[in-house]
């Protein structure tokens, strides 16, 4: 392994398990194996270095999301399918899950890959909405309803105050935000009476 990524590794760790602002250039440094000038050759201060470890955390979600979410065959496995991975991939990384539970660092919002992210997901959902299969609402509260409580629930359970894995409540978290976000059947919208 590099030691470029030896360093985000170790820093993704530190910064999880101890705080971005407890953590230390040293014990980064000291954990990946490097020295002083391979840290600052790679990364020139602490910020760069957290801004790098977050943007690599946020991709890695973002990648595992969008490959069920993309790949779905209608809404409903699309919605359930993405709180679902969500869920899982909070379960399998907790140390990236947590960093993305800090505070985001200046940039991050505006990259590139946010951007595609952010308009692949809404053309996806706004697709579904056009042919009334989702509800019509606006993306931030969409984002609330479909993994606003998923994350909430992984946040305690990361924060080890809910003690129940994200996978073995994912089912129900997922149906929840399909209920939440269906287009209302024409008979249970008052249409037909």
């Amino acid at each position: 392994m590099k030691i470029r990524d030896r360093l985000l590794l170790a820093a993704e760790r530190q910064f999880a398990e101890h705080g971005t602002v407890e953590t230390t250039l040293g014990q980064i440094r000291d954990a990946a194996g490097a020295s002083v000038g391979a840290l600052y050759h790679h990364f020139p201060d602490k910020a760069e270095l957290y801004r790098q470890v977050w943007a690599n955390a946020l991709a890695d979600y973002q990648r595992n999301l969008w490959a069920v979410v993309g790949a779905s065959v209608d809404a409903r496995a699309g919605i359930t399918g993405g709180v679902v991975a969500h869920l899982r991939w909070v379960t399998e990384n907790q140390y990236r899950a947590a960093v993305l539970t800090s505070a985001r660092p200046p940039g991050v919002r505006e990259s590139e890959s946010n951007q595609v992210f952010l308009r692949d997901v809404w053309r996806w959902w706004r697709t579904h909405a056009a042919y009334g299969t989702v509800r019509d609402l606006g993306f931030d509260l969409v984002y609330a309803l479909w993994l606003g409580p998923a994350q909430e629930y992984a946040r305690h359970w990361l924060g080890g105050e809910i003690t129940t894995a994200p996978t073995a409540v994912a089912t129900e978290l997922a149906e929840s935000a399909w209920a939440a976000l269906r287009a209302p059947a024409p008979d249970e919208s008052g249409a037909s009476r």
